[in-house]
């Protein structure tokens, strides 16, 4: 029956796809194929093709892979012969979909040629016997292409095991060998062969015939130059009458099927139909070999033509990858699903000979795959595999020749314009031998992750959407804290989605700071600059993460007169937007959330008392002191562990202090009588300061910062070498933490029941201190300006926000002192 890949397209359920094919055309997977699968709300997407096919088309068209490694991957395949199966691998949360044919992942084999495809489906509430068959063989389609791709590549590895994290049925699927029965009798396999396999998909289709074949019929637009394969599946299958579907056209310009028909000779005398094309001429690209016995339709269809490359020959295998299906169903099924009219013949003298091959060899020596190429800020930074030497090589990109960088314990890398990088680069490598690579397409790890970020609850991500738009009250996300450090937290699933970026000169180093005697050594050594200006996505690949960074930066540090964070978090928006509703139900990349298109200015925010019942209000303050004591404990965990942290433990350590402040400043007018606080922001010298935001927030920075930077958290926090910029949220930990010093120094003081107190601060607070100068020099000014902006946002008197930023000039000037001592 009529299979329409497009209609296929539409279904909705699932999360990622595999989809494979030999030719490559960017343009229409770009628009078409990946197009649609986003909007289906399939966000995870890979291509693996050709690797020559590939080469072939980054060298006529690179400007057409618009989005090519930065909202999908493409994944080269080298072969002996050639990568030519052609599978999509749909994957939900519980479902899967395998469609498989002979159609390439072009504008030809979607739309203009004659194909043949199939199309297995399975779900969790499927009860069918034949169910259970449809998973085992998505699954060993599956698990044969995951083998083409190498893991160690760490866009692949994210986004594999992006895949199969959401889809944890992979797991438990069987692993069936041999053919499958389906429940009406019939018997099915998937066939898969490659130049590795041990016996080609011919010997092993020829071996699940059990009667005397009467007729052989085949329909294949490639064969061997002395038709090898098409005698030896003959001769294999005992000699029956062989029978072969053709179209042509009495127009020469019209692409139609071609046959050798010089090489017939002998025994073999096959009969030539027309396979009749409704309504007008279509080349025929269909892949089908049919061994009819007395009772039996034994059906071979897919990507493999009638070669020894695809086939094989007695004691070896093909040289290319292909895929096939196999059934064997009753006698006539497929006559009758075909149209197949033996009665109309096709004269020899009208079959036209294949064109002749030319084979075309260029001087020098073979173009060598280079490995991998990523943007890192302004620099393109390379991943080339061990047996390269990087020394001595030139980027070539856009007409330019650029010398790469080879610094000792980091990747070669070379600077570009930040500008360029705006749209898909191709690029190539020239060793110092003279040796041209092929062209590699660079890979945006931030917006591949960005496009295709870990699955989000609904629920949470429309809470925290409406916190960033002002509709609901920050407090709200106090009830689902757990909800927002499982999302990536130490020993969740970003853990399973870790995935190393390769070996040899492909290893990208990190450095923490226990690697070093002192928080100036660790400094030093790091060489980062720092700025809120930076404006670097910082969690591409959790949007819960994304968001609630988004949340904090607004209110506390956006900078007067600047719009940069705004523009980051716009940004950002932007490209989470590619990434989101991972729960079935997408939307189209153009479309922008509501909260994305008027950004809600931090005066905006501050809306006036919050009205509340005196339930709602204690209902409020409970959850917050619960989240408060949550993190406590969590923290405390990380600390008497050895676990090396994250970049994710630094945003959730910003959130829970920010929530903290929140509710130390949000004023609730309660049943329309009293105005309170969840908690207060001192209460310094007073029985409440156990609870108040400064002792509590204080005590949390000691845990996290430690009694020395070695053995504090923040000394195993682990950084990428190649950061030219400190990371937006280990700056705003910073800031936060020395106004949080600064206050508490500066409200002990002050407060004459608290000397004791301010005896012990004195000794602390400035080793403290100085531990946050460990990642990179910050500037003063720009320090000023952003806890400005935070002490207007909380609605701090200016009187107490001067008090604190003398003591922080006090602390700063005292810290410079400490460090030139030591």
């Amino acid at each position: 029956m009529p299979f329409s890949l497009f209609d296929d397209l539409k279904m909705s359920g699932f999360h990622s796809s595999i989809l494979t094919t030999f030719s490559v055309d960017p343009a229409f997977y770009d628009a078409n194929i990946q197009y649609r699968l986003r909007v289906s709300g399939c966000q995870n997407n890979m291509l693996i093709a050709d690797a020559s096919m590939l080469e072939q088309s980054l060298e006529e068209m690179p400007e057409a892979f618009i989005h090519a490694g930065r909202k999908y991957l493409i994944v080269p395949v080298s072969s002996k012969g050639c990568f030519h199966p052609k599978i999509m691998l749909r994957y939900g949360a519980s479902k899967g979909r395998l469609v498989l044919g002979s159609a390439n992942a072009t504008s030809a084999g979607w739309g203009n040629n004659r194909e043949i495809l199939s199309a297995l489906e399975w779900s969790s509430d499927g009860r069918s016997g034949d169910s259970f068959v449809h998973l085992g063989l998505i699954a060993k389609a599956h698990n044969w292409l995951i083998s083409t791709m190498d893991r160690a590549d760490s866009d692949i590895g994210y986004k594999l095991s992006l895949l199969e994290t959401q889809s944890p049925w992979l797991n438990d699927a069987p692993k069936n060998e041999g053919v499958q029965q389906f429940e009406d009798g019939s018997l099915v396999d998937v066939l898969l062969s490659d130049p590795e396999s041990v016996e080609g998909l011919g010997l092993r289709f020829v071996a699940e015939i059990e009667d005397d074949v009467q007729r052989l019929v085949i329909v294949s637009p490639y064969w061997d130059e002395g038709l090898g394969a098409l005698r030896d599946l003959s001769s294999a299958l005992g000699g029956p009458a062989v029978h072969i579907f053709m179209t042509v056209s009495e127009n020469p310009e019209t692409r139609q099927s071609t046959f050798p028909v010089t090489a017939l000779s002998g025994a073999l005398k096959p009969k030539f139909h027309p396979l009749a094309a409704r309504g007008h001429h279509r080349f025929l690209h269909a892949k089908l070999i049919v061994a009819q016995t007395k009772k039996h339709d034994y059906v071979l269809y897919g990507s493999a033509n009638c070669t020894f490359g695809a086939l094989g020959k007695k004691g070896a295998s093909g040289i290319n990858y292909e895929a096939a299906i196999f059934r064997r169903l009753q006698r006539g099924t497929i006559d009758r699903e075909l149209k197949l009219d033996y009665s109309t013949m096709i004269h020899v003298k009208d079959i036209y000979p294949p064109q002749e091959q030319v084979d075309v060899k260029l001087p020098g020596p073979k173009p060598f795959h280079a490995g991998r190429v990523e943007v890192k800020g302004d620099r393109l930074i390379w991943s080339c595999p061990v047996e390269i030497q990087p020394d001595g090589a030139i980027l070539l990109i856009a007409g330019s020749r650029l010398k790469m960088a080879t610094p000792a314990g980091a990747r070669p890398y070379a600077k570009i314009d930040r500008a360029a990088i705006e749209g898909t680069l191709v690029v190539r490598f020239e060793l110092a031998d003279g040796r041209i690579s092929r062209p590699l397409i660079v890979s945006d790890p931030d917006l591949l992750r960005a496009s295709a970020p870990n699955p989000l609850s609904g629920n949470l991500k429309r809470k925290l959407d409406s916190v960033l738009s002002g509709d609901i009250d920050l407090i709200d996300l106090a009830r689902d804290v757990h909800l927002l450090f499982d999302q990536g937290g130490e020993g969740g699933k970003s853990r399973a989605l870790a995935a190393g970026v390769g070996r040899g000169h492909s290893v990208s180093s990190r450095v923490s700071g226990q690697d070093y005697a002192s928080p100036e050594a660790f400094r030093n050594a790091l060489g980062l600059k720092a700025d809120l200006h930076s404006g670097a996505m910082a969690h591409p690949d959790n949007p819960a993460l994304q968001l609630i960074l988004q949340i904090v930066l607004r209110g506390i540090v956006q900078l007067e007169g600047s719009s940069s964070i705004e523009r980051s978090d716009t940004v950002s928006v932007d490209a989470l937007e590619m990434g989101e509703d991972q729960d079935d139900a997408g939307e189209q990349d153009s479309v922008r959330p509501e909260s994305a298109k008027t950004p809600i200015t931090a005066e905006k925010r501050l809306n006036p008392t919050i009205e509340v019942n005196h339930l709602l209000f204690e209902r409020n303050r409970t959850s917050l002191t619960r989240s408060i004591n949550r993190f406590e404990s969590y923290v405390e965990a990380i600390a008497n562990s050895d676990a090396i942290v994250d970049l994710d433990f630094v945003t959730r350590t910003l959130f829970m202090i920010y929530l903290m402040l929140y509710g130390s400043s949000r004023c609730y007018s309660v049943d329309g009588e009293t105005t309170e606080v969840l908690i207060p922001f001192s209460g310094i010298g007073t029985d409440k300061q156990g609870n108040g935001f400064l002792i509590r927030s204080a005590r949390l920075i000691s845990r996290i910062w430690g009694r020395s930077f070695k053995t504090g958290i923040m000394g195993r926090l682990s950084l990428d070498r190649e950061l030219e910029t400190l990371p937006v949220q280990v700056l705003t930990l910073i800031i936060l933490t020395r106004w949080i010093l600064a206050a508490i120094l500066s409200e002990a003081r002050c407060t004459p029941s608290a000397l004791s107190l301010a005896g012990i601060l004195e000794k602390q607070v400035p080793t403290l201190f100085v531990m946050t100068s460990a990642f990179a020099n910050t500037d003063p000014f720009q320090i000023e300006a952003a806890i400005r902006q935070m002490a207007k946002h909380i609605g701090m008197t200016q009187l107490q926000a001067d008090a604190i930023q003398e003591v922080l000039r006090e602390l700063s000037a005292s810290g410079q002192l400490l460090q030139l001592n030591e």
